[in-house]
Formats: structure tokens, C-alpha cells, sequence
């Protein structure tokens, strides 16, 4: 069992202090994302699973908005949380690869001004926690690798059964193990472990529930999958390898790609090589795949920390502590405005960020969206509010309804998008029908009138901007009839 530097409390903790305090801090600008106006609603409809997702982030923010408040920033405290956590598991790591006090602090810096960390910390998102979960593996599995207790495999087997709850993206990173401890010559020596396949169990048993919502209502996550693929999948490996270059930041990149090179070449860290050769075998999958390019991001986000190894070391001079600070801030510099609502919302539209961080600008508008719904709902005649049903395009629409709508005293709102379809229909033939989220009037619908179109007010070309909504006198079948050709399944 090799020796470790004391941990650097004193400097990593401060910096994971300032990103949760950083995070807080903006979490209430420009307003909810549409991902999280869903998972608002997920949670109220609570269940093992929904058709693209497992139910584990749904719960944290409801616990979150339940201990915080009603409002983004509550809602996002716990994204704030996992970010901060995810910036001292990464110096752990470089402490676990050999790093001193300022190898912890350079990992730390890294992570905390890396552009990935601070936009999923900013946002209560699937991946926020997925990255918290992979990170955390990484840091297990890496001491085991180094020869500590066989025992730890139940710690791995606990986190993944957990992230398998949250998103199935940690298989991935279960194979991308799986091919680095083999490419190493590892894998027959870790298999040997009883206790590695304790952890697998316990994983398994943890995910059962969620796989068995799944398996009973015909997997739909598998076909939402199958469709983003087809969809997708060429765009997502023309980008793969030129995005990994942007996802923690291009002045970081120096330190990836030291942290890459010593996994491979340097014989002080032989114990870990699986993780390095674990990276590229990552991409390959992706690249076969076709799957998106940031689910690489965790496994790259662990690169800082042998990179910090490496920077430590290098660090005898004065001009290169000094190249290796302004590295850092200059990735923050960049980084912050892009991740975190900093420019005012009535800007965005004339910055870039627009096109870079299309996260942010779907957090614009839904407030005056519920308010172009309200206008038309309450031109209505009084005789006909009392049965109108409300029926949405998208998950993001639905749920910007159920959270504003209470106060211009608007009915719930339906919608056929994902799990949303699950959470409830409308009456018999119950009419007349608000619609909105479609390009024109539904054949679903009879005697269509285009009532408003939706105004975001700062002139920004975010999803929804733009769109009209209509008024139909009546749903041309029942709704119950109706719906599974309302029901839909996408990204």
C-alpha cells in the first residue's frame, strides 16, 4: 500500500467553498430550464422510474425545493452541493496518484473554473450527479488499484447502484474499466476479487427497481435511446473529438494531456494506467455508438488530477507558478460568463453565449410563455374555462404551466411528451383545447384558431419564442382514444 500526502484541507476546501458559493449565488438568474419545470413535476408523480429517466433526480430536487424553497436557486441548491463535492473528489484522486498540497490545490482550481463543472452545477440535471458519481468511482477504484482493501468493491458497488438510479450512463464507464484493466493485464487479478462481485450485487439490487419499471412498461428509455441514436449519431462523432478539446476548457488542455501522457508513460504511476488507458477507450465506444460527447466529460475531468501531478513537479519557478495561475484564471474567465447567467437576459441574444450554452437560454421565458397562455385562457367565455384543457407540445411548456399557472388561475396542463404523458388525461371529450408547442393547428383538434403567439420579451430565439398558441373548440376523438397518438418519446 503506497503512502499518501496528508490531505490539503485547508486549501481545497476553500475552493470547493467558492464554487458552492459561486453557484448559489447566480442559481436564481434568467429562471427555470425546461429539464427542471419536468422534474418538478416528475416528482410530484412519484414512481421507480419514468420513459427517459430513472427516478433519483427527480427526488433530490424535490428534496432540494422542499428544504430551500420554491425557486430555481432552491431547487439547484443540491446541484451546487454535488459541484463542490465533485471539485474535492477530484484533488482526493491526486492525492491518491501521489500529489502534495499544491498538486491538490492545481486540481482543485482545475476543476472548480473547468467549463463542464460549472454548467452542470448551475442547472438540477441528470448529469450533475452523473459526474459526481463517476468521479467518486474513479477515486475508489483507483485505490484499490494501488492495492488497498478488496473491500472498497462494495463502496463501488453502493455508488454505481446509485448512479444507476439517477442515469444508465455509468455502464459505460463500467466498460470503459472493464477494457482498461484488460488492455493493462489486470482484469483476470480483479475479477479473482469475491468481493468485486459482492459490489456487482449490491449494484444490481439497488438498480432492480427502476429495471423493473422499466422491463413492465416496454423499456421505453431503450427506445428513446434507439431514436437519439438515429438521430443524432452522426453529429455526435463529427464533434466527439473536437469537443473534448472545449468541454473542461482549451487553456486546461495542457494539463489533460499531461495527465494522459504520465498515466501511460510514467512508471510512479504504472498502479493506475488502467484510467488512463480507460479515456481513450471511452471515446472509441462513443465514436461506435454514436453517443453524445460530453459523456466523456467525467472521465476527462479525472485527467486533472494526475495533470496536477505532473504540474506540481514542474513547479520550481516562480514564472511557472505564475503560467500555471494565469492558465487557470483564464479558463475561468471564459468559463464563468458562459456558464452562469452573468450577462443581463435582456443581452444574451447579442452575445455568443446564445450559441455556445444553449442550456442557458432555454432558462429565458417561461414566465411570459405561462402569461400569453393566461391572456388567452381568460379570453375565454366564463362558460367554457371551467372545462378547458390545456395541452402542450413538450415536457418544458407542461411544466412552466404547472409551476406559474396556479396564479393566474389556469387549469394543470397536458402534454403527451416522455413520462408526462403518464401523469395524467384529460376527460372524456373535455374542451375547448389551449395547444401549444406545434408548429401549426393539430388534425387531433377541430375548429382551430391562432389566440397569441409567445414573446420572450428580450429578443431571444431560444425553442420557444415565437410559437404559436391556439384555441381548438374540441378534440376531434376522447382524449383516452386520442392519446396514445399524442404520446411521444424524444430528447
Amino acid at each position: 500500500m503506497r503512502p499518501r500526502a496528508p490531505f490539503a484541507a485547508r486549501l481545497v476546501l476553500p475552493v470547493a467553498a467558492a464554487e458552492l458559493l459561486l453557484q448559489v449565488v447566480f442559481a436564481n438568474g434568467y429562471g427555470y430550464h425546461r429539464d427542471e419545470l419536468y422534474f418538478r413535476t416528475a416528482a410530484r408523480h412519484p414512481a421507480f422510474g419514468y420513459d427517459d429517466q430513472p427516478p433519483l433526480t427527480p427526488l433530490l430536487g424535490w428534496v432540494s425545493e422542499t428544504i430551500f424553497g420554491e425557486s430555481p436557486r432552491g431547487l439547484r441548491v443540491v446541484s451546487a452541493v454535488a459541484a463542490g463535492l465533485v471539485v474535492v473528489l477530484v484533488a482526493l484522486l491526486a492525492r491518491e496518484l501521489g500529489a502534495g498540497a499544491k498538486g491538490q490545490f492545481v486540481a482543485a482550481a482545475c476543476t472548480a473554473v473547468s467549463g463542464f463543472v460549472l454548467v452542470v452545477g448551475h442547472l438540477l440535471s441528470t448529469t450533475t450527479f452523473d459526474l459526481l458519481a463517476w468521479t467518486a468511482t474513479a477515486l475508489v477504484v483507483a485505490r484499490i488499484l494501488a492495492g488497498g482493501d478488496k473491500r472498497l468493491w462494495l463502496a463501488v458497488g453502493v455508488v454505481m447502484g446509485v448512479a444507476l438510479q439517477n442515469k444508465q450512463l455509468p455502464l459505460l464507464l463500467v466498460l470503459a474499466l472493464v477494457l482498461g484493466l484488460a488492455l493493462d493485464r489486470r482484469l483476470l487479478a480483479v475479477l479473482r476479487s469475491p468481493w468485486l462481485w459482492v459490489g456487482a450485487a449490491l449494484a444490481a439490487a439497488i438498480w432492480l427497481p427502476n429495471l423493473l419499471w422499466q422491463a413492465t412498461n416496454g423499456w421505453p428509455q431503450l427506445e428513446l435511446a434507439a431514436d437519439l441514436r438515429e438521430d443524432e449519431a452522426g453529429e455526435s462523432r463529427a464533434t466527439l473529438l473536437p469537443l473534448q478539446l472545449l468541454l473542461i476548457g482549451p487553456p486546461l488542455v495542457p494539463v489533460l494531456a499531461a495527465g494522459l501522457w504520465a498515466l501511460f508513460r510514467d512508471q510512479a504511476l504504472r498502479p493506475w494506467r488502467a484510467l488512463g488507458i480507460a479515456y481513450p477507450s471511452l471515446l472509441v465506444v462513443l465514436l461506435v455508438l454514436g453517443a453524445k460527447p460530453y459523456y466523456a466529460a467525467p472521465l476527462l475531468l479525472c485527467l486533472l488530477a494526475p495533470g496536477a501531478l505532473v504540474v506540481e513537479r514542474w513547479l520550481h519557478s516562480l514564472a511557472r507558478r505564475a503560467l500555471v495561475g494565469t492558465a487557470i484564471v483564464l479558463n475561468g474567465t471564459v468559463a464563468v460568463p458562459l456558464a452562469l447567467p452573468l450577462v443581463p437576459a435582456t443581452s444574451l441574444h447579442a452575445t455568443p453565449i446564445a450559441d455556445i450554452n444553449e442550456d442557458a437560454i432555454e432558462t429565458v421565458g417561461w414566465p411570459e410563455l405561462v402569461r400569453s397562455v393566461a391572456r388567452v385562457y381568460e379570453g375565454l367565455p366564463a362558460s367554457q374555462r371551467a372545462s378547458a384543457v390545456i395541452f402542450t407540445g413538450n415536457y418544458g411548456e407542461a411544466g412552466a404551466i404547472d409551476r406559474f399557472g396556479p396564479a393566474y388561475g389556469l387549469p394543470r396542463a397536458f402534454s403527451g411528451h416522455n413520462a408526462y404523458a403518464r401523469f395524467g388525461i384529460p376527460p372524456g371529450s373535455a374542451g375547448p383545447v389551449i395547444v401549444l408547442g406545434f408548429d401549426g393547428p393539430s388534425a387531433d383538434f377541430a375548429d382551430c384558431r391562432r389566440a397569441a403567439t409567445i414573446d420572450n420579451g428580450v429578443e431571444l430565439d431560444n425553442e420557444e419564442q415565437g410559437g404559436a398558441v391556439f384555441v381548438c373548440e374540441r378534440p376531434r376523438r376522447p382524449w383516452r382514444q386520442a392519446w396514445p397518438a399524442l404520446s411521444h418519446l424524444d430528447a
